[in-house]
């Protein structure tokens, strides 16, 4: 009796095994992405994918108003690639635009209040993919993710692409350059009053 119980067990685990293999190879295989964001005081971190398998770091100064982005290199202890933009300037570049009545699809023809940019902006970050159109003849492309900054005083989103270069990256040659302010709007209209 204990000999057909064992090769009965034996003979589940080899069934088992196989099927578990049969479906393995089956099953498709789905890449997994994580990114962070981490914030203190006047600071934010996060991380975005640039390029399949390659990630940049985000870094926001909320009192300057610098967004810096690095990526490392792929053959030296060093960042290879670096780009900022300056998210204050930014910032009152759309609030400008939206209360000289651009983008009014959204807000009706006229507004009742006047956006006022904040003596100390509060923002938010995070990144995410993007499936932005990489093709033509330029070397530089914007990157698989964008860095959204939101103002919570304004109710503003900032979106950022990276200007990408893999072949500088493959190459490790440095890359310098300034973000591309991608897309700006207003996204909540309880506009906290400025300090």
């Amino acid at each position: 009796m204990d000999y057909v119980r064992r090769h009965r067990w034996y003979a589940g685990l080899a069934i088992g095994l196989v099927l578990g293999l049969i479906a393995g190879g089956l099953w498709p295989d789905a890449p997994l992405h994580a990114t962070c964001t981490d914030r203190v005081d006047n600071y934010a971190i996060a991380t975005g994918f640039v390029d399949d398998d390659i990630e940049a770091v985000y870094f926001l100064d909320f009192l300057t108003g610098m967004l810096r982005v690095a990526v490392v290199s792929n053959t030296m202890p060093s960042f290879q690639a670096r780009y900022e933009a300056n998210i204050n300037a930014d910032l009152a570049t759309v609030v400008a635009f939206i209360n000289g009545g651009g983008d009014a699809r959204n807000r009706g023809a006229t507004m009742a209040t006047q956006i006022q940019l904040p003596q100390t902006p509060k923002y938010l970050m995070v990144t995410g993919m993007a499936d932005i159109r990489r093709g033509g003849a330029t070397r530089q492309q914007p990157g698989r993710s964008l860095v959204y900054v939101a103002e919570t005083n304004t109710g503003i989103l900032l979106a950022y692409a990276v200007p990408w270069s893999k072949e500088k990256h493959s190459a490790n040659q440095p890359d310098y350059g300034a973000l591309k302010l991608w897309a700006g709007d207003q996204f909540s209209t309880a506009i906290k009053r400025p300090e």
